[in-house]
This record gives structure tokens, C-alpha cells and sequence, in this order.
């Protein structure tokens, strides 16, 4: 018994070698595009592909199977910049809430290369300040 308490004291009193690395391990997460709290990229191509092409499909085809995910591409809904905006940043169903995870600029990112690509050809001029006020406006609606 005194033989496991020893090493388990000197592991507690020891300085972890992960919290010394921290700042490699941040920087290497932030080259894959993400860390534990957020996406890092800001390219609406990049961020489509790190937070939306897992379950929408590279080329936004949807896909069908222990869910449904709705395709984006040739998506007549998109072409209307509330309607994206609203489901990136509250979800809906089985799509999770990207609000946290998303500022505004990427947001708006996302919103304009799905309306311009996809097979899509809507206007896709979305800023971050119609984000930002949608993102207001949304948290209104909850609270009211």
C-alpha cells in the first residue's frame, strides 16, 4: 500500500507536463481549424468543410441514414440570408447550435459561401453586422 501512495503523491505535487505544453497543443488545434472552444478558420470554404460537410456532405449533397441531413445543395431556402443564419447559430433538431462556437464574421462566411457555391447562386453578401444583429434579434425571441 505504501508503495502506490508515494508515486501518487509525487504525481500531484509534480507540475503536469501537459499544462508546461499547453501553448503547442493550442497552436496545433488552431492549425486543424478548431481548439476545445471554437473554429479558428475564417474562410467559408474551410469552416463548411471543418463544421458542415460531416453530416450536409462535401459537396452539400445531404445525407440519409441514422439521420437526415438535408442537402444544401440547389437549396431554395438559402437564398434568403435569415433562414441560414438562424439554423448555423440556434440549430434545429439534429443539427447542434453553432453560436458558441462561431463569431459573426465566420458566420457570415459560412451564410455566403453556401449561397455561392453548392450549385447555389444567390447573393451571398452576408457581413458580420447583419450577423451580429440577427444574433441579437434571435436572443430577443428566446428571452420574450
Amino acid at each position: 500500500m505504501r508503495y502506490l501512495i508515494f508515486p501518487l503523491l509525487m504525481a500531484l505535487a509534480t507540475p503536469s507536463l501537459a499544462q508546461e505544453d499547453n501553448s503547442q497543443v493550442d497552436a496545433g488545434r488552431r492549425d486543424l481549424g478548431s481548439t476545445t472552444e471554437k473554429f479558428t478558420d475564417s474562410e467559408g470554404s474551410d469552416l463548411y468543410r471543418r463544421a458542415c460537410s460531416g453530416c450536409h456532405g462535401p459537396e452539400g449533397e445531404g445525407a440519409y441514414g441514422a439521420g437526415k441531413y438535408p442537402a444544401l445543395a440547389a437549396n431554395p431556402r438559402l437564398g434568403h440570408k435569415r433562414y441560414p443564419v438562424n439554423l448555423i447559430l440556434e440549430g434545429n433538431g439534429a443539427m447542434p447550435a453553432f453560436a458558441d462556437w462561431l463569431d459573426d464574421e465566420q458566420v457570415a462566411a459560412i451564410v455566403s459561401y453556401i449561397q455561392t457555391n453548392l450549385g447555389n447562386d444567390y447573393e451571398g453578401d452576408n457581413t458580420a453586422e447583419e450577423v451580429k444583429r440577427m444574433r441579437a434579434e434571435f436572443a430577443d425571441l428566446e428571452e420574450g
